[in-house]
């Protein structure tokens, strides 16, 4: 019987007007955010002690704190991005790009380009460090900084797993189906322009980090995921790039923060004491990620004329 009800319920909402749609996403996104959170809840009360007050309170100086922060961010971005949309695509026949075919060309060119695309963004976030926020701006940028300290803290190789899941495969997986594979597609149907619809989901995908020293650089790699999304009509190549992006910083990050003690040496800490990207690298990886995005570009219109 609850078989039948949900494959009834496939496509009902197909054929209902645009602003009917809206608020049934809305409706989506709150009841799926709410289920999971008490999911979240639920799991980390059965797995700490004292789990249930653990959960309302973090210490980030106690792994266990940061352990429960890891689960509930689980938990939060799929509820947030993931489910909310799946049930949205189910209930409305709205397609996010899976089923598009994809060259492996396609995906290693996109992987090219995140990996030699590093000089740039490095450079990017000197120059957005230099811009003067308020102070109070700063003081929220500073908390959020020291959170993702504290999780790219890893004292082994289950940590490490951990983070790729729980910071590349979730956020790769979810932010790219809600901003490239709904926002974007939305923008672009309604504005009936492609180029406007990436530089706004872009700005978008930036300003939702709520991380004042990335908000060039992410808008930028925002805008590479878009385009490569609009040309290969495929999600799963900006997922993979967004995956790889991801994974290469926690990866580089696990022997760096290894022994990192966020008490004693985060008020010391900053991003400015990261080495400056020297003008060659930059250079490089400007003309490099140029010819990336050309090959992209030229692949992807080949696999159009093939399949017409």
């Amino acid at each position: 019987m609850a078989k039948i009800i949900i494959l009834n319920l496939k496509g009902f909402f197909s054929n209902h007007t645009p602003l009917l749609k809206i608020f049934l996403l809305l409706g989506l996104l709150f009841l799926s955010f709410f289920l999971h959170h008490l999911l979240a809840l639920g799991v980390v009360s059965l797995l700490f002690d004292n789990g249930f007050d653990l959960f309302f309170r973090y210490d980030l100086t106690s792994q266990t704190s940061v352990n429960i922060l890891k689960i509930i961010q689980f938990f939060s971005a799929t509820g947030t991005f993931i489910t909310p949309l799946i049930l949205y695509g189910y209930l409305t026949n709205f397609q996010y790009g899976f089923k598009t075919y994809f060259s492996r060309q396609a995906v290693l060119l996109s992987i090219g380009i995140v990996l030699l695309i590093a000089p740039i963004v490095s450079f990017l976030i000197e120059f957005n460090m230099s811009i003067n926020f308020p102070t109070w701006m700063l003081k929220f940028d500073k908390d959020s900084e020291v959170i993702v300290l504290a999780f790219l803290k890893m004292d082994s190789f289950i940590d490490l797993l951990v983070n790729l899941t729980v910071m590349a495969i979730i956020p790769a997986i979810g932010e790219e189906l809600f901003f490239r594979g709904f926002v974007q597609k939305n923008i672009h149907r309604f504005l009936r322009n492609s180029h406007v619809a990436i530089i706004i989901t872009s700005i978008l995908f930036s300003l939702i980090h709520f991380h004042l020293n990335g908000l060039i650089p992410r808008f930028i790699l925002g805008c590479v995921l878009g385009y490569m999304f609009y040309w290969t009509k495929s999600l799963w190549v900006p997922i993979i790039a967004h995956f790889t992006n991801n994974a290469l910083a926690i990866i580089i990050s696990y022997p760096y923060l290894k022994s990192f003690d966020i008490v004693q040496n985060f008020n010391h800490y900053s991003e400015t004491d990261l080495p400056q990207t020297a003008n060659s690298a930059i250079i490089f990886s400007l003309f490099s990620v140029g010819i990336l995005l050309y090959l992209l570009f030229r692949n992807s219109k080949q696999i159009d004329g093939n399949q017409n």
